[in-house]
């Protein structure tokens, strides 16, 4: 089942020499989030492309970080309608402020391959080189103290009319303050029989 992640789109996107790429470098590098009409057209695209590229995709995809908005989620559930689709299975993984905070400060990724470590719960067993390819661990620009702070409060704002846009419909909520095992083990309950998989947040 093909894994859309829209936060690693657009950070390949804000890569390329472009003015979109110059515009989404600035918004991700200051913490706001992306506005609704980019990432719509960003996802969108990305679903239609995979939804007839492959024979995994009749299976579903699984979106990571995507909507997180309602206007997205209206959003999609019409690209879904068009390509056939059920609207989606949501995965609300629930984790405290400062559980977050933590994690993400902590997170390292590999600047040669993009492999992604943890201070705390992952670290490299090279240090700081990845275990891969022996690349320099480096933190994004977004992960420093001040510029998640940002996000999570701009995140929050938005959460509880997208938990309200999907009440009553294929939603659940899960603890993600637990260990790694323990949610995937509660993600392959809900899953198993899905054809759609959606983070409500993700990356």
């Amino acid at each position: 089942m093909p894994i859309l992640s829209t936060g690693e789109i657009l950070r390949s996107e804000a890569r390329r020499n472009t003015p979109a790429g110059f515009r989404l470098r600035q918004i991700l590098a200051s913490g706001a989030l992306v506005d609704d009409d980019l990432v719509c057209a960003v996802v969108g695209s990305r679903l239609r492309r995979d939804a007839t590229g492959t024979s995994e995709s009749s299976r579903g995809v699984i979106l990571d970080g995507f909507p997180r908005t309602v206007q997205q989620a209206a959003f999609l559930d019409s690209v879904l309608a068009d390509l056939g689709f059920p609207r989606p299975c949501v995965i609300h993984l629930e984790v405290s402020s400062q559980m977050l905070l933590k994690r993400l400060t902590a997170r390292r990724h590999c600047a040669i391959c993009g492999a992604i470590y943890n201070l705390v719960s992952r670290p490299s067993l090279r240090g700081s080189r990845c275990e891969r390819d022996n690349g320099a661990l480096i933190q994004r620009d977004d992960d420093s103290e001040g510029v998640i702070l940002r996000r999570l409060a701009e995140y929050q704002k938005s959460s509880q009319p997208l938990v309200e846009y999907y009440a009553g419909s294929d939603y659940h909520r899960i603890d993600g303050n637990h260990e790694p095992e323990q949610i995937l083990e509660r993600l392959f309950e809900i899953a198993a029989p899905q054809q759609l998989l959606v983070e409500a947040y993700g990356d």
